[in-house]
Formats: C-alpha cells, structure tokens, sequence
C-alpha cells in the first residue's frame, strides 16, 4: 500500500467548495473520478481542509492510497490528463503511511484580495468594494485577532469548539488593491470570510473596533457583512 500527497492548484469558481456532494461539481468529486479512471476501482481522497464555493487554492494538500504501482510522475501526469482544466496536480510525492492531509497540517494560510471600485479583468478572484475604506482601520482591527482565542462568534456553525490561535493577521496594499493574509492552526466554517467582513466593515466606519472586540466577546454588537468567496484563496499549509 502507497500513500500519496498531491499538492494541487485551483479555480474554484465553477465549484461548490473541496468536499464531495452528490449531483453537485466539487474538487474531491474530480479528483476521485480521475483517479477511479487510473486505477480501476474507487479511491477516497482526505483533503486539507473543506473550502466554501467559488474558494480557490495556490497550494491546497491532499493524500490518498493505492496499491498501484504506476510511477509517481506517471501517476502526476495521467491525473492531470484525466481532471478538468481548472485543477491541476503540481506534485505527487510518497509519503508516510501515517500522513494525512487534515490531521498532521500545522497551520494554513489564506489570502484575501480586494480592489477598491471595479475591475473587469480581477473581479472574478476579489471582492469589488465600491465604498470609501480606510486600511488604517482594518489594519487595527486585524490586531484584535491575533492569538488564541474563542472564534464561535464568527462561525456559523454551532456546537463545535470555536477554540483556534491565529498567528498573523497581515495588510499590504496598492494603489487600488488590499490583501489580507491570516495564518492559523485551524479555523471554522465560514470564518476567515466572516473575519474579513467585520474588519471591511469596521473600515469602511459602520462597526468600531469596540463592535468587534464585543463580537469576539460574544455580547452584544452591530451586525457586519460576510465577505464573498470569490476573493479567498487558499495559499499553502504547513507540516
């Protein structure tokens, strides 16, 4: 038996999130019809982490095992023949019987982009935002993220540990561009997007910091947006 990590990028767009759905396109869907094809059987493969529809990824981690004896870089090769143009299979490598995508990852990282106003050309990978934002702000609100704390507040899932640390929360930015990229050991159904969203709002004036830290606090606070996924990208994970 082989156990085999694939590192792989894609559009997700056109998908509804990592996880397997019936009648619905996802990437685990993909993969593991591609591999079915290879190997003559069905074959499960344990992503990383489950993204939300329309989330992409730069360096997404996945393993699955096999008794094939068909050659890595063949295996790398026929994958990418057999899946849809939007995934690609960057590399395959053998690995311990032991690992697992999800449960030996360390920290992930994500990346959020933003363009102030409107642009034909990057919409479909950002979030337009068609209002005045000061990245001051955000920036100070990004602060009161870091560390390790109850994030339950801004998950919409309930009755799970919201417990998770997060290491950085960093803003760069352009002329007409913000990016935000958040590193933690683990985070929640929609919760880098709900983050993204309250410290938006918080620049953009209609929510204070003191709405925030109420928020993380579990009390009492002005509602803030969800941001959109089109502007998530899941960039690389660490072991």
């Amino acid at each position: 038996m082989h156990n085999i990590k694939l590192t792989i990028e894609f559009d997700g767009a056109g998908f509804f999130g990592w996880q397997y759905q019936p009648d619905r396109k996802t990437v685990q869907g993909e993969l593991q019809i591609a591999l079915e094809k290879l190997v003559q059987k069905p074959v499960k493969a344990y992503g990383c982490s489950r993204t939300d529809a329309s989330v992409s990824a730069h360096n997404y981690v996945a393993n699955f095992y096999t008794q094939s004896k068909l050659g890595i870089e063949r295996f790398r090769r026929a994958l990418n023949y057999h899946l849809p143009k939007e995934i690609y299979i960057k590399s395959a490598e053998l690995v311990d019987l032991l690992f697992h995508a999800r449960y030996n990852a360390k920290s992930k990282i994500y990346t959020y982009r933003i363009i102030r106003g409107q642009s034909p050309l990057r919409h479909a990978r950002a979030w337009e935002l068609r209002e005045a934002v000061d990245a001051r702000r955000i920036n100070k609100a990004l602060k009161l993220f870091v560390g390790r704390k109850d994030f339950q507040p801004f998950c919409l899932t309930r009755n799970i540990s919201g417990i998770c640390t997060l290491f950085r929360l960093e803003l760069s930015e352009t002329e007409d561009e913000i990016s935000i990229l958040i590193q933690g050991d683990r985070f929640l159904y929609k919760m880098v997007r709900r983050i993204i969203g309250a410290v938006v709002t918080c620049g953009t004036g209609r929510i204070t910091l003191a709405d925030i830290k109420a928020a993380l606090a579990g009390e009492k606070h002005r509602s803030y947006r969800t941001a959109p996924s089109s502007g998530l990208i899941l960039d690389s994970v660490q072991y």
